[in-house]
């Protein structure tokens, strides 16, 4: 017998009260939201493995923490809650673990708006800005620098309230994916120019080509159908 199905044959044990805390509803019924554990859709059935895996990873995290071993402390955390832990310990980190611990995170990330003033706290701490450098790798750096003083950037996105963001790309078409992708709403790209001496961070991590950069910088925006592929420009587009 596995274990998964050892912990579904238990007598139907109580939710521990810490995952209890996190259990709402959900069009798909029941669900679990906690930062170490999700289980979605959630039943009373998956109470023992639901408690399991809480202290597997509550335990997970402390054996990180003693170690210093900040990434596995990370993602131990459900993706939408790694930018939290990350505040956590930030602290405790030289200046190229907390870059590259960040770039990790962010090139994870699903949602960046949802915690977009999360980000831009962290990514213009002016502690640590000094050193923002290396969130980037040197070919990442070298490629930034090969840009032009002004950039040409895009971002696909599908509703209104998504077309500012933090994550532009350099790419027409990897733009226009992202607009498609869900396949709903309508799917639209914009187009700025953003200066070089703006941007945060030049990305090349999933092949997105990405530019971090706050929304604010992103200049004389215009928006077309992503059903219409982006013609090249002058500025590189």
């Amino acid at each position: 017998m596995t274990e998964l199905s050892a912990l579904l044959q238990r007598p139907q044990e109580a939710l521990d009260p810490e995952l209890a805390a996190y259990l709402v509803d959900s069009p798909l019924g029941p669900v679990i939201k906690h930062p170490l554990v999700f289980s979605i859709p959630h039943s009373p059935q998956l109470n023992a493995m639901a408690n399991a895996r809480l202290r597997a990873k509550q335990d997970g995290c402390r054996q990180a923490l003693q170690s210093r071993k900040w990434s596995q402390y990370l993602f131990l955390h459900e993706r939408p809650y790694r930018v939290n832990a990350f505040t956590r310990i930030a602290a405790q980190m030289a200046a190229r673990t907390y870059w590259t611990s960040l770039a990790e995170l962010w090139i994870d990330a699903e949602n960046i708006a949802e915690n977009e003033p999360l980000w831009t706290t962290l990514l213009q701490d002016s502690s640590r800005v000094r050193s923002r450098h290396l969130m980037m790798t040197a070919p990442e750096r070298r490629h930034l620098a090969q840009q032009p003083a002004l950039m040409r950037v895009y971002r696909g996105f599908n509703s209104d309230e998504r077309q500012k963001g933090m994550s532009w790309s350099l790419d027409a078409e990897v733009a226009r994916r992202f607009a498609m992708r869900f396949g709903h709403g309508r799917p639209r790209v914009a187009a700025g120019t953003v200066e070089k001496s703006a941007v945060i961070a030049y990305l090349s991590g999933r092949g997105e080509h990405e530019i971090v950069v706050v929304p604010a910088a992103v200049r004389d925006q215009h928006v077309t159908d992503a059903h219409r592929k982006q013609r090249p420009n002058k500025l590189g587009g």
